[in-house]
Order: C-alpha cells, then structure tokens, then sequence
C-alpha cells in the first residue's frame, strides 16, 4: 500500500513525515516535530481546523496514536505556527 509524505520545511532545515509517522531528514527538525507530533490536536467535521458555518462546532479530539491523528496533525501545524511551511505531499 502506499504511504502519503509530506515534507515540511523550518528554519532552513528540511524533513519528511510520512502518514504513519515515520519522521526523516534533518536531525534537529525531526526531534522538533517529534515533539509536535506529539500534542492533541482538535479538528472539525466541517473546516478541519476551524468549524465552518454557524452551526455548533463538531470537534473531534484527536491524540497520538489514533488512525487520523498524524493526517489532522500535519494539516494543523501550519496553521498554527508559520514557521512551518509544507513544500511537497508525495506517495511512497
């Protein structure tokens, strides 16, 4: 089966994270979204990560672990911090 990778750029520094959660690339930047990859995230049925419309958010929290964390965490992380910069989603 194949697997979607991201890569994600920081400071210069360049890594990979692939939807089950192998990280690669630069050291430093991996134990950074180690780290990220690590924090709850909350996402929505509708917006994703934020709600849509004016009907009461649908949240779904999402922790390591779960099938769609890494997914929901990856879209997440940019829009939280724009430090973070996804430049290519490819399949391995």
């Amino acid at each position: 089966m194949d697997t979607l990778v991201w890569t994600i750029a920081h400071g210069g520094r360049i890594a990979q994270v692939a939807e089950d959660g192998e990280l690669s690339g630069d050291a430093e930047l991996v134990v950074l979204l180690r780290e990220k990859l690590s924090e709850p995230v909350t996402v929505f049925r509708r917006g994703t990560v934020q709600p849509a419309g004016t009907a009461a958010p649908d949240a779904i929290e999402l922790q390591p672990g779960d099938r769609r964390y890494v997914v929901a965490r990856v879209r997440t992380l940019c829009d939280r911090d724009s430090s973070f910069e996804i430049t290519g989603c490819d399949w391995r």
